[in-house]
């Protein structure tokens, strides 16, 4: 949904939006490394003051998230709240430096804001870096590749724990400090 920046009122604007997962997959050149369940669906409240707006609300949508550590799909239902400020910028103006204060602003050329990207925006930005099923998944093993979630893979302990050390760093326990 777009919604024209010169026709909020002064007094803001209260909407509920809803965009199809497609849609936002789509925004995002098909390179999200998760997909959407069903369609993603917000609150906005927005308020302007000149070049400036302010937009909180809240964002519900059901993810399919890549477990981190076990490599298996689970879903995930994103409910979080959000605020988000924005400077409207005028085509052709010269790009100015960044601030460390601007690091928080949101820039909008012309006289559209578009809910889809400010949606996906959100959703990205609030995702964990590393996305576990659960907080007990104990991954993958990393000699032979099975899952600990499902039982012991048969590997020798001291194996395990020379492959996580790495062949290459196997002298350094045999390195003493004077």
């Amino acid at each position: 949904m777009k919604i024209n920046i010169n026709e909020i009122p002064e007094y803001g604007l209260s909407l509920d939006v809803r965009e199809e997962g497609s849609v936002l997959n789509e925004r995002a050149g098909g390179t999200l490394d998760f997909s959407f369940l069903a369609p993603v669906t917000a609150h906005l409240e927005i308020t302007k003051q000149g070049r400036s707006f302010f937009i909180t609300g809240d964002i519900k949508a059901s993810l399919r998230l890549l477990c981190g550590r076990c490599a298996k799909e689970y879903d995930y239902d994103y409910d979080a709240p959000f605020s988000a400020y924005y400077e409207r910028v005028g085509k052709g103006e010269k790009e100015q430096e960044l601030h460390p204060e601007d690091l928080e602003v949101n820039f909008i050329e012309g006289d559209e804001l578009d809910t889809a990207d400010l949606l996906l925006g959100q959703i990205v930005f609030e995702l964990p870096m590393q996305p576990l099923c659960s907080e007990n998944c104990k991954g993958l093993c990393p000699k032979c590749g099975a899952d600990l979630n499902l039982g012991d893979c048969g590997c020798k302990p001291e194996e395990k724990a020379e492959t996580k050390a790495g062949s290459k760093f196997a002298k350094l326990k045999d390195l003493k400090i004077k």
